[in-house]
C-alpha cells in the first residue's frame, strides 16, 4: 500500500504539476515552407566590370528557439538555393580594363542548401522591434582569368531582421525581411556594401563593380508549430509506465 502511494504520488507530479512549469524554460517551434527572395553571386575583376548569377530562395526548414527572458530567438536550419551552380564571363570595364576577362564556376551552398545559426537579440513580441543578423552564404568555385586558373572559397553575408507578432503555448508567429529596406513590397531589395578580395594571386572582388550586392528575403507573418520537449516526452512515458505499474498491482 506504502509503494503504490509513492507511485499515485510520483505519477501526480509527472503528469499534473510538470506541465505548469515547463514554459519557464526556452521554447521551442518548427516551420517548414516557401521564402521568397534571392540573392546575387558575383565576382568582379580589379573592381571594374563583372560577371555573375542570381539564385533565388526556395524552401526554409527550420527550429526556432525564444527565449523570453533574453527575448532572443535563434533559428536552424536550412534554406534551399537555386541554380546552386552556374557557369559565367567576367568582363573588364570597357573604360579603366578593356583587355580584362574570364570565366568562372560557381556553387552557392552545399547540395543546393544553405545551412544557419541565426541569432536575432531585443526580439520583443509585439513591439514592432527588429532584430538583426547576418545570413552566412559560403561560395566556392574555380575558373580562368587573364589566363590564369584560379580556385577558391568564401563567404558573404547578407543582413536580415526578424519581429515577432504573436507567441503561444503553440505557435508562434513571426516575420522576416532583408535589411535595411525591411517590408517594403514585393519590388524592395537590400543592399550590402563593401566587397573583398576572394581568389588569392588575382583581383578578383567578390561582389558587383559597384562595391555592393544586392538581395531580397520576404517571410511574412509565418507562423511555427510548437515542438515537444524531449524532457515531457521522456516524463509522459514514465507517469504512462507508473500508472500502468499501477493499475496491475
Amino acid at each position: 500500500m506504502k509503494i503504490n502511494r509513492t507511485l499515485q504520488m510520483w505519477a501526480a507530479l509527472i503528469l499534473g504539476i510538470w506541465p505548469a512549469t515547463a514554459h519557464c524554460q526556452t521554447q521551442a517551434y518548427y516551420y517548414s515552407g516557401p521564402v521568397s527572395g534571392w540573392t546575387e553571386v558575383n565576382l568582379n575583376p580589379a573592381g571594374h566590370g563583372e560577371g555573375g548569377f542570381g539564385p533565388t530562395f526556395g524552401t526554409i526548414t527550420e527550429t526556432l528557439y525564444y527565449d523570453p527572458t533574453a527575448q532572443t530567438l535563434e533559428q536552424v536550419g536550412s534554406v534551399t538555393v537555386s541554380p546552386s551552380t552556374a557557369s559565367f564571363n567576367m568582363q573588364g570595364d570597357p573604360i579603366f580594363d578593356p583587355n580584362e576577362s574570364g570565366s568562372a564556376t560557381l556553387t552557392v551552398g552545399n547540395g543546393g542548401s544553405i545551412s544557419f545559426d541565426n541569432t536575432f537579440g531585443e526580439v520583443a513580441i509585439g513591439s514592432g522591434v527588429r532584430g538583426l543578423d547576418f545570413l552566412l552564404v559560403p561560395v566556392s568555385g574555380s575558373g580562368t582569368y587573364n589566363g590564369q586558373a584560379f580556385s577558391g572559397s568564401w563567404n558573404f553575408q547578407i543582413l536580415l531582421s526578424a519581429e515577432i507578432s504573436a507567441i503561444t503555448p503553440t505557435s508562434l508567429t513571426f516575420s522576416e525581411f532583408q535589411w535595411p529596406n525591411g517590408n517594403l513590397g514585393p519590388g524592395s531589395y537590400g543592399v550590402m556594401q563593401g566587397q573583398i578580395d576572394v581568389i588569392p594571386g588575382t583581383d578578383l572582388g567578390d561582389g558587383r563593380d559597384d562595391g555592393a550586392y544586392y538581395y531580397s528575403w520576404q517571410e511574412n507573418d509565418v507562423v511555427a508549430t510548437a515542438v515537444p520537449e524531449p524532457d515531457s516526452l521522456a516524463l509522459l512515458g514514465l507517469g504512462l509506465s507508473a500508472l500502468a505499474f499501477l493499475r496491475r498491482h
